[in-house]
């Protein structure tokens, strides 16, 4: 099969969004908010060298939907793409995402910067949440190959792009989760200090928030942790994430839940 053809004036360009569009390719009209599974929660934050995300598994609706949601994925090497809003849309958002990065590359032959992912992500935001009753609120992180640097960056329900200097925060556990990064958070972590305090952000957001999956011991499944510096974006391994999650509750199971139990 061919690519498509189009005239001058209706040659979309590197827009991958205003090609789906102009092509029919999605029917708003089949979408309904009705009983929707809802993804959270997820956290992105910079240290020394890169920037570090962890998100849980849960997707919840009137009941536990899934226990085994990956809200975060890599847009491409360099960046990762994270969810939280509707489970469904935000899962098709994501592979939009990975697309639109792809088709810019390949009809102009260069590579958006870290910045401009992020601004291009916007409008797809915008369209999404002010078209349809499934909304969607992600975060982009990830390694800016022109400064040298990790960066990470958030969205309001109408598209706004912000940079944080620190950290991100989405989805309903987000007030828990930020409350123990905004105390263990500190410039030029190390990458190991920045896993174990960005684990423990969501593992208090999974224990104070009823839509917020934490670690599952029984069934093993723990949350995604991802790094992404210098060599990429990489996924850590179940045994190191499980190491992580089980030093965390061994801490609070000798505390016994009470308040007054150390940081890390």
């Amino acid at each position: 099969m061919g690519l498509p053809l189009f005239s001058v004036g209706d040659d979309p360009g590197p827009s991958f969004l205003k090609y789906v569009a102009d092509s029919g390719l999605v029917d708003e009209s089949l979408y309904s908010a009705n009983d929707s599974a809802h993804a959270t929660t997820v956290v992105a934050l910079r240290y020394a060298n890169g920037v570090v995300l962890v998100g849980d598994r849960q997707a919840t609706s009137s009941y536990i939907a899934s226990r085994d949601v990956r809200k975060i994925e890599a847009a491409d090497r360099f960046t990762a793409i994270a969810i939280s809003g509707s489970a469904a849309r935000g899962m098709e958002f994501i592979r939009m995402a990975q697309l639109s990065f792809e088709h810019y590359e390949k009809m102009t032959g260069t590579a958006l910067s870290l910045e401009g992912k992020a601004n291009y992500l916007s409008p797809m935001i915008q369209r999404n949440n002010l078209t349809t009753p499934l909304l969607v609120l992600p975060m982009l992180a990830g390694w800016d190959t022109n400064h040298l640097v990790g960066r990470v960056f958030e969205y309001d329900g109408a598209g706004g792009c912000y940079e944080r200097e620190d950290f991100v925060a989405i989805g309903s556990g987000s007030p828990f989760a930020e409350g123990a990064l905004r105390l263990g958070f500190r410039e030029n972590m190390t990458r190991d200090e920045a896993i174990e305090l960005a684990a423990l952000s969501v593992y208090e957001a999974g224990d104070n928030d009823p839509s917020t999956g934490g670690p599952d011991f029984v069934r093993g499944l723990y949350p995604i942790i991802v790094v992404v510096d210098e060599s990429g974006f990489s996924e850590l391994p179940v045994d190191d994430v499980a190491q992580t999650f089980n030093a965390i509750n061994e801490r609070r199971t000798q505390q016994r839940g009470r308040a007054g139990s150390t940081l890390r």
